[in-house]
């Protein structure tokens, strides 16, 4: 087993590894933005439903989108992670929309 023994601050310095976070930084602003539109159109859902009188968590639509999110998946991201992503998505959206 190999150790690197360049001093940490070097990777600080390495144009590699500088651009592969600057995508990394690009792609959590997207998933912020992304995740600020859900929240947007959650929270006119939520308004809707509570205005028609429909219960606020319709279970068969999450079903629906969960099987949506596997079929646009097609395996890149483990099943496992994919119902730990979904879940922690809406179970982050309901709270954002209950405050």
């Amino acid at each position: 087993m190999g150790y690197d023994l360049r001093p940490m601050s070097a990777s600080s310095q390495d144009p590699v590894l500088l651009a592969l976070r600057e995508e990394i930084a690009a792609a959590d602003r997207d998933l912020l933005s992304a995740f600020s539109r859900r929240l947007q159109v959650a929270a006119k859902i939520r308004a809707h439903k509570a205005d028609c009188g429909y219960d606020f968590v319709d279970l068969e639509r999450e079903k629906q989108l969960l099987d949506e999110w596997r079929r646009a998946n097609g395996g890149a991201v483990s099943d496992e992670t994919l119902l730990a992503l979904f879940e922690s998505v809406l179970s982050l959206s309901k709270r954002e929309a209950g405050r």
